[in-house]
């Protein structure tokens, strides 16, 4: 059961819902964007999107240290590139522009089309390309490097840069640093587009419903924690002494009290392999329509700046 009126309007219904509920938040007409209504020009305006079905993300994240606009498409398909660009042009007349994409093909071909046609008109555009994720593929074992809840450290850190003033350039080498320390892996408790059996959990699966690589029998939080831990401690190569930012994100239908065990357990298991955790978040921020699940975010501090760019204080409603 879905709390909505129904899938034609859903979306409509969001839309009309967010304005209302978000004033800060100003909607740019015949696309599915908000902007910040009190974005300050002077710096270069962050934007990022994708399908729809992933909220708050990423309207939930625009406000001042963040994102100055985000665009979202229909269910799990991204904007268009002249939806882009519109909202781009509504929010600056400065000429210059920093994307955030998540790694989907359908993603990163719309918004390198738009990134096209702007610096064929003379803009500066700089694009961070997330592949956080992860989670193999099924049947080849390769990793598949989606964009996930990892996006939502890109946010933040570079919203806190560009907010100090960065430049298009300073901004992208920020983000190709940030891109090689951001890893994430999630699993599921059920979803509308796999069967799973009672107390059956699936390792890796999308966040527009795609299935994943391995089911097994549910135990308890702290195995699950000690199972994403290993995976990522295998991804990364723990150091003792090393310093991870932690993001637990429900992925859908997850209580705030099981995402606080959840977190508890992964800081437990983190501390005990003498990891030292500078920022630890734990919330609702980057979903998946018709999912039950969880996501465990690291991100290995390697510039001490990042750390202050997550502790500081922003205006965006769902942060």
């Amino acid at each position: 059961m879905k709390l909505t009126n129904g899938k034609k309007t859903m979306l409509d219904d969001l839309q009309e819902g967010i304005k209302r509920a978000y004033p800060m938040l100003k909607h740019v007409e015949s696309t599915r964007g908000f902007i910040n209504r009190n974005f300050k020009d002077e710096i270069v305006p962050l934007i990022s999107g994708g399908g729809s079905g992933h909220d708050p993300a990423h309207w939930g994240f625009v406000g001042d240290g963040m994102l100055a606009g985000a665009i979202s498409g229909e269910l799990f398909v991204p904007p268009t590139a002249k939806e882009i660009v519109e909202v781009t042009q509504k929010l600056t007349s400065k000429k210059r522009v920093f994307y955030i994409v998540k790694n989907f093909e359908k993603d990163v071909d719309e918004f390198c089309k738009a990134r096209l046609f702007l610096e064929n008109a003379g803009w500066k555009v700089g694009v961070a390309i997330v592949k956080d994720d992860i989670s193999v593929d099924a049947a080849s074992f390769e990793k598949r490097r989606r964009g996930v809840a990892g996006t939502v450290f890109f946010h933040k850190i570079l919203g806190d840069y560009a907010r100090k003033g960065a430049s298009v350039e300073e901004l992208q080498k920020v983000a190709d640093k940030l891109s090689e320390n951001v890893k994430t892996i999630g699993v599921a408790f059920s979803g509308d587009n796999f069967l799973l059996k009672e107390n059956e959990i699936y390792y890796g699966i999308g966040i527009h419903g795609e299935e994943g690589y391995r089911k097994e029998r549910f135990e308890s939080s702290e195995m699950l924690a000690r199972e994403l831990i290993s995976k990522l401690k295998l991804s990364f190569g723990f150091k003792s002494q090393d310093t991870y930012a932690v993001l637990v994100n429900s992925l859908g239908e997850v209580t705030k009290m099981e995402q606080i065990v959840f977190n508890n357990d992964v800081c437990e298991l983190l501390e005990a392999e003498e990891i030292g955790i500078g920022f630890d978040k734990v919330g609702t921020f980057l979903t998946s329509f018709g999912i039950k699940g969880i996501s465990l975010t690291l991100l290995k501090i390697k510039d001490e700046n990042w750390l202050k760019a997550l502790k500081t204080k922003v205006d965006a409603p769902e942060w």
